[in-house]
């Protein structure tokens, strides 16, 4: 690595890890002050900061939880900030055109910046992949808690279906220990006809459910007598309890890894707002790389100002998060096909940065 690389990339790192701490220490100072009337509720809280550790504790674990999501939506931002102030400190200590003056091409000194970019997208990918899902639950359960809802599930959850014939219709899901009540399960078709299995209740049980009531089994044909099982009998419907919470909570689709997005969508591929989902798991890390792409043609030709450096990420992000939320609700309502709802923000500013880049002047 030139010594030139190397000065950019240790520039670009130090930018980004402080614009990373700064956005981070904003968004949960605002959040925090938003939610202290919650917090400092005891009637929601057990243990308040006036009267004991516990309020402190739940606090500080909720932010422990909360800090991942709001990592996950800054990252873009925070890679195109980094990489237009990296390029603004070298423009205002005049140290391009030498280097240009030496034989090297504007574009070549972007490489470092797009490839840091590039590894922050990896990143971002790995990130949301193993580190979000895993806290989600536990987020989700103290946002909840925090703010007094109460609420103890949803009774219109959609039919349950494993992609391989079995459908369950359950009349409720509770967010609090995640069981379903009022199941009726019905077995793929075979000569007889269909095997149809019945409930009051499913408890989670790891990836599979056990029918902690009791279960009764009507086998197939008419001569076919029903059977009981017994309490704790193992039931396996096809999708999980993951799977199903998802499902019920609109959030908890947002804050699944690709490969859980993606083995949900293939069983209900009816729900538009999971192919939506699915395709933006991907294209919202790559944004990173695309939004660095347009803004460093752009700040090369304009001048020397940090302000002007800010306001273009600023402009940048926000152009693309319109874009990525006007095309996703088209996309939810069906009006768009979902890989074209996804990835056409994408595409229309990496064409913009493509062109900015080959009109640059080396």
């Amino acid at each position: 690595m030139r010594i030139l690389d190397r000065y950019l990339v240790r520039t670009f790192s130090k930018v980004f890890l402080g614009s990373f701490v700064i956005l981070t220490v904003s968004a949960v100072a605002i959040d925090f002050v938003s939610r202290i009337g919650y917090f400092l509720n005891p009637e929601q809280v057990e243990g308040t900061f006036a009267e004991g550790y516990g309020g402190v504790k739940l606090v500080f674990l909720f932010y422990v939880a909360y800090i991942p999501f709001v990592l996950k939506e800054v990252i873009p931002f925070v890679t195109v900030a980094s990489g237009l102030l990296t390029l603004t400190h070298m423009l205002q200590r005049n140290e391009v055109f030498p280097v240009v003056a030496a034989g090297v091409s504007v574009r070549r000194i972007f490489l470092p910046l797009f490839l840091a970019g590039a590894v922050v997208a990896a990143g971002h990918v790995a990130f949301q992949e193993f580190a979000v899902p895993a806290l989600t639950k536990e987020q989700v359960a103290l946002k909840r808690f925090f703010s007094g809802d109460r609420s103890t599930g949803v009774d219109d959850l959609v039919h349950l279906r494993d992609g391989k014939g079995t459908v369950t219709v359950a009349a409720s899901f509770s967010f609090a220990d995640r069981s379903l009540g009022g199941v009726v399960v019905q077995r793929p078709w075979t000569e007889a006809g269909f095997d149809r299995w019945t409930a009051p209740r499913l408890d989670p049980d790891g990836r599979a459910w056990r029918a902690t009531e009791g279960l009764e089994i009507q086998p197939a044909g008419v001569a076919s007598l029903p059977r009981r099982m017994p309490p704790g009998t193992p039931v396996d419907i096809g999708v999980t309890p993951d799977e199903v919470e998802a499902l019920a909570s609109k959030k908890g689709t947002a804050d699944l890894s690709y490969t859980q997005l993606a083995r949900i969508a293939r069983k209900f591929p009816e729900r538009r707002n999971l192919k939506m989902a699915l395709h933006k798991q991907l294209a919202r890390p790559l944004s990173s790389v695309v939004l660095l792409l347009c803004g460093v043609p752009i700040l090369i030709g304009a001048g020397r100002s940090h302000f002007l450096g800010v306001a273009t990420a600023v402009g940048l992000s926000a152009a693309y998060y319109f874009l990525d939320i006007f095309f996703t609700s088209l996309g939810d309502r069906g009006d768009l096909p979902a890989l074209f709802a996804a990835w056409f923000p994408l595409a229309a500013l990496l064409s913009l940065g493509l062109a900015r880049l080959v009109t640059v002047p080396t």
